[in-house]
């Protein structure tokens, strides 16, 4: 290995969890769930493979804590009944087996969704707005319904505790539901639940405190915010540290700093012409007011670029996205000095988002990477009987 990297993969511990390296694979919507929203083994195949690759945690990708409005797609992944234990039961087992920790995203789209996904009911904000890229009308929530869901983010935690998951991480980036209360280009509410920034942080610091209460203080938290929301009235960077450092001081043990909300989407998967590590000034915002570990995440392809963003402070951890879908092996390559052979992410978003997004297609694909989903089928069979060649 190249010394310089080695930073990479010097172990670190939270709360008790210690993962082997700063490499993290950070939730990204599959597809690959079974139609009821349980896992299936297609979901179970995709994460072993960047585990056997050498990332020290992975993150499941958005996973909804309620079953009537809180799907953002037809084949969203589900932790809203205990139902769904068993199967991520059976997904952390082979994931610990294949060599990470790994943790589940908890999510609710809030207005980011349409009737169409959700039976016909319109979708719910903390505010009757819109969000202009979905242009669906949207349903005020009531504070008796507000109370509700921070009871089914706690409790999908529980369950997550349960099932075995090494931490849990609540979505609280990208204009989803946790994120619209955070800011006022969506919460335009003049009651508890708005209007200030005790309100704006109320929703957040309820589900952060009823998730302590039933999983106890030494299972971590994540929580993933957008460090700007770049937008009209959107939350800016020095709000966003405020918002961290409130979390913090409420039970959160991890800051996973992204950025972008659906409006401003070009941010949150960066295109090629977008410099690697663009917002890892960000996440050193968060590092330099935070006495908790922070994620970097936009476009970090190279090692280079993740190790100096390790060495030099600015977090302590790097999340490998879109180059963990070219590349589930990104680690071991980079561990063994064959850099060489990294199969890697041109930042195109054809397969992984305009796939899913625009053109509907039902689970993600690679454009550099064909067994992306197809572990099984492009496994390497073992030869009945070994020979020397």
């Amino acid at each position: 290995m190249d010394k310089r990297y080695s930073v990479l993969f010097q172990p670190i511990e939270i709360s008790g969890l210690r993962l082997k390296n700063r490499l993290v694979v950070p939730p990204m919507g599959t597809g690959f769930a079974n139609d009821d929203g349980s896992v299936s083994e297609r979901l179970i195949r995709y994460h072993e493979a960047r585990a056997r690759g050498g990332f020290g945690l992975i993150i499941l990708e958005v996973t909804a804590v309620d079953g009537v409005e809180g799907k953002g797609s037809a084949h969203q992944l589900s932790i809203y009944d205990d139902r769904f234990i068993p199967g991520f039961k059976k997904l952390v087992e082979r994931v610990h087996d294949a060599g990470a920790k790994v943790g589940v995203q908890l999510y609710h789209p809030g207005r980011v969704t349409s009737p169409a996904v959700i039976g016909g009911r319109q979708p719910v904000g903390p505010s009757p707005v819109p969000d202009p890229i979905w242009r669906q009308p949207v349903r005020e929530l009531t504070v008796e319904e507000i109370q509700g869901l921070v009871e089914a983010f706690a409790q999908g935690a529980r369950r997550a505790k349960e099932a075995g998951f090494d931490m849990v991480e609540l979505h609280g980036a990208h204009g989803y539901l946790i994120s619209q209360f955070m800011s006022a280009y969506a919460n335009k509410r003049t009651d508890e639940y708005g209007g200030d920034f005790e309100g704006f942080v109320r929703f957040p610091v309820e589900i952060v405190r009823r998730i302590r209460q039933l999983v106890g203080h030494d299972f971590p938290i994540s929580f993933r915010i957008s460090a700007e929301e770049r937008v009209a009235n959107g939350r800016t960077l020095p709000e966003s540290v405020e918002v961290a450092k409130r979390l913090v001081k409420e039970g959160v043990n991890i800051i996973h700093a992204s950025i972008g909300v659906m409006e401003s989407s070009a941010f949150t998967s960066a295109p090629p012409d977008m410099e690697q590590g663009f917002n890892a000034a960000a996440a050193a915002a968060f590092k330099k007011a935070l006495a908790v570990p922070v994620i970097a995440v936009g476009r970090i392809h190279t090692s280079q670029v993740a190790a100096d963003i390790i060495s030099s402070g600015k977090a302590d951890m790097v999340a490998i996205g879109r180059q963990s879908l070219a590349d589930p092996e990104w680690p071991n390559k980079v561990a063994a000095g064959r850099e060489d052979d990294i199969v890697r992410c041109l930042s195109c978003n054809e397969g992984c988002i305009e796939g899913l997004v625009t053109w509907g297609r039902p689970s993600i694909t690679c454009v550099q990477n064909p067994a992306l989903g197809r572990e099984a089928e492009y496994a390497a069979p073992r030869a009945t009987k070994q020979k020397k060649v």
